[in-house]
């Protein structure tokens, strides 16, 4: 007995169809639940005081009472004091979203540039990670490798690919002319979510490095790159304006650097019981700040931009504090492991000393501060050799999308 059904079977394209449009879908809900969730910051801005007791010159020991309710209130009576100068960063609404600090130089927020990033991106190019040399192993067995950085001529000339991208958070690697500068649709795997077939990336990134589209993306980006750097762009101007920016806060950048730098070394509290500039008890850090207003210049035009409420973004508050005195600890810690490695023979002293700063610690003391901190004023003589470049390129880097006035 025949049935009258006719079972139809999806064939294969239609199938590739189906699963592209799922993986799709899948990579457009991803981070949605970020919306709904504080993350915990790597560096959280406290605003509590450390001082040393008398009695106990090993113990770090902290205000009582609550400081971080009196940061808000100062911050409010600073927008109506004309000769105050808010120290909280204006640009960032609660503690919460000041902590996701996305890196323009990460393909997965390349899709969501503005002209200024692109301009930057254009300008400096691509960042690639040299310490990987490997990427993870796939159900292949097969992986990334940095050798695909290198392109082979028929000649045997090899060839830098310049615009090849390896994304270790996602592991693909991508195009970043065309993820970045195609117009229209984009078909690549390369220029969309990423490609992580390793075992046919070789064959792959010779198709794509010999395509029409791929030509056209690279043009457009060497050329915007090169009317940047020669200042030949339709805004000459006003990119000669935003030069004037980038210098001058690179500037303050560097002193803001020094006076961390200097408060770690001498083991001297940041912060007092007020956050203004110009009143009693603001701390030894906006202390040194009016200190240099006094004859520097630099600091001097910074001040008199915030009292006069010509910028939102100042840099001075405890959470950019905190920054820095995490990364100038981690340089440190760097220079220390890159010692051990140079070194052929070391010595370990082992020492057993009870953990009593943790009692003495509010909430609002965070244990990477204390670390770094520590490590700041132990090992204050590697802060010389320590390239403020590096501190302030990081640092950069990680603020772009607050305020675009970097290289």
């Amino acid at each position: 007995m025949s049935s009258n059904r006719i079972r139809k079977y999806e064939s294969g394209h239609q199938k590739r169809q189906k699963r592209q449009r799922r993986e799709e879908f899948l990579q457009s809900q991803r981070g949605l639940l970020d919306k709904f969730v504080i993350k915990e910051p790597q560096v959280t801005p406290s605003d509590n005081q450390i001082q040393e007791t008398g009695n106990h010159p090993n113990i770090v020991e902290t205000e009582p009472e609550n400081n971080s309710e009196q940061v808000f209130d100062n911050t409010n009576d600073l927008d109506s004091s004309p000769t105050a100068a808010n120290i909280d960063d204006a640009t960032t609404s609660n503690i919460g979203d000041s902590s996701f600090q996305p890196d323009i130089f990460d393909p997965r927020y390349w899709d969501s540039l503005n002209s200024k990033q692109i301009d930057i991106l254009a300008e400096k190019g691509p960042k690639r990670d040299l310490s990987i040399q490997k990427g993870p192993k796939d159900r292949f067995s097969r992986r990334f490798s940095a050798r695909f950085y290198t392109r082979i001529l028929s000649n045997g000339e090899e060839c830098d690919r310049d615009w090849l991208v390896y994304s270790k958070e996602l592991d693909r690697v991508y195009c970043f002319s065309c993820k970045v500068f195609a117009k229209g649709h984009r078909k690549d795997q390369l220029a969309n979510d990423g490609f992580n077939d390793w075992t046919h990336l070789s064959e792959r990134l010779k198709e794509h490095e010999t395509s029409v589209d791929h030509a056209i993306n690279m043009t457009t980006w060497y050329e915007l790159r090169n009317r940047l750097q020669k200042e030949q762009t339709i805004d000459k101007v006003a990119q000669q304006q935003l030069e004037k920016e980038k210098e001058h806060w690179r500037k303050v950048l560097f002193r803001i650097v020094g006076i961390v730098k200097f408060l770690g070394k001498h083991n001297l509290a940041f912060r007092g019981h007020n956050c203004k500039l110009y009143e009693d008890s603001n701390g030894n850090f906006l202390g040194l700040i009016e200190m240099l207003a006094e004859f520097d210049l630099v600091i001097q035009e910074h001040v008199r931009r915030i009292t006069n409420n010509e910028t939102q973004v100042h840099y001075l508050g405890p959470r950019v504090q905190n920054e820095l005195i995490y990364l100038l600890g981690s340089a440190i810690n760097s220079e220390i492991i890159k010692k051990i490695k140079q070194a052929k023979y070391f010595s370990v002293i082992l020492d057993c000393t009870p953990d009593l700063l943790k009692s003495y610690l509010r909430s609002t003391m965070t244990q990477e501060r204390l670390n770094s901190l520590a490590t700041i004023a132990i090992e204050s003589e590697m802060l010389e050799k320590i390239d403020y470049e590096y501190i302030i390129e990081d640092f950069i880097s990680k603020n772009t999308h607050r305020i675009m006035l970097f290289k």
